[in-house]
């Protein structure tokens, strides 16, 4: 696992374990806008799949050669565009995760205080 995989999970552990918190409906705006860049960034990674072929440098040995590479600095190559992009899409995805953890304790905390509520009222 990865030192950035390891720090997304302990803050998902501390957001479950009530540790790490926000104010009301501030995770779950938080984990939407994630839900909103996700959806960004799979249209784009899925266009940028398209940029793999590029033409117009001609015939020339050389102008088969740059476009060649320009093709994988898009997909492919080392490091490319698309991987960046997935990348990019699995942060945000535990980034999401992250503040998904942080509603569902602040709304399983507001439940158990209903209820008990609920017990002193009708007790």
């Amino acid at each position: 696992m990865s030192s950035e995989n390891e720090t997304w999970e302990g803050l998902i552990r501390s957001a479950k374990g009530g540790e790490l918190y926000l104010e009301q409906g501030t995770a779950k705006a938080c984990a939407a806008h994630c839900d909103t860049l996700l959806g960004q960034l799979r249209s784009i990674r899925d266009r940028a799949s398209e940029l793999g072929e590029v033409d117009g440098f001609g015939t020339l040995p050389s102008g088969l050669v740059l476009a060649e590479k320009f093709g994988k600095k898009a997909v492919g190559g080392d490091y490319s565009l698309v991987q960046a992009l997935t990348d990019h899409i699995e942060e945000v995805d535990r980034m999401r995760t992250v503040f998904e953890s942080i509603d569902a304790r602040f709304s399983a905390t507001e439940d158990d205080n209903a209820s008990r509520f609920g017990v002193i009222e009708h007790g």
